[in-house]
């Protein structure tokens, strides 16, 4: 695998209990971390310090980016390359085979035993002529349940997964666009192709196309 290209000194990694480890080969934009009180976004470009807060729920982190295709392979903005493929291939045995990851940013206090977040929790589709594969991501933090005996003692630590939120819906309305609902619902407006994914028995082919009175899962 090539060398990790020079510059950019935050990298994002996913690591198997296995030891596996995969490397995002391109950094994404930004990176939303919601606490349970407050969603937090971080541009990852401007990057400053990172404050997470103590004492809270398990938090959910999401980002979105893409896979650089062969004929983008030796691009400097690619850290290290390998077959997009590959990479969706190994993030869907880890989604549907429930494995606990670890998610390390560098150059931030983001180091987190994780898993996939539900329903939709890794979205990916095929784009533009270099091979290229967007992704969308969301990961809980995995907690662990202390559990104790009268008088206080810790009797057992059982590693356990938090249960993912139940689905929500959303109404369209007059005037909603997908990138609307996205943001009112999500926090972030450019997870509007989760909804879309997600609804594509109700919008069709055109997700410009909404209407109101349909009614939106939102995962």
């Amino acid at each position: 695998m090539p060398a990790k290209k020079e510059g950019d000194p935050m990298d994002f990694y996913l690591t198997a209990p296995d030891g596996s480890r995969l490397h995002f080969p391109v950094n994404p934009e930004r990176i939303t971390c919601d606490t349970g009180n407050r969603i937090l976004t971080f541009d990852v470009i401007a990057l400053g310090e990172i404050s997470l807060p103590r004492g809270r729920a398990p938090i959910r982190f999401s980002f979105e980016g893409f896979f650089p295709g062969e004929a983008r392979k030796d691009d400097p903005m690619v850290k290290s390359w390998q077959s997009p493929k590959e990479l969706a291939d190994i993030l869907s045995l880890w989604r549907n085979e429930g494995t606990k990851l670890r998610l390390l940013v560098t150059e931030t206090p983001i180091n987190h035993d994780v898993y996939f977040d539900g329903d939709g929790s890794f979205q990916h589709e095929w784009q533009g002529g270099h091979g290229d594969c967007w992704y969308s991501l969301r990961f809980v933090e995995a907690r662990e349940l202390i559990i104790r005996a009268e008088g206080g003692e810790a009797v057992g630590v059982q590693q356990t997964r938090p249960a993912p939120p139940a689905p929500k819906t959303y109404t369209v309305k007059p005037g909603d666009t997908l990138w609307a609902i996205a943001k009112k619902t999500l926090g972030d407006g450019g997870r509007w192709r989760e909804i879309y994914n997600n609804n594509t028995n109700v919008i069709g082919e055109d997700p410009n196309r909404i209407f109101p009175g349909q009614v939106l899962r939102i995962a």
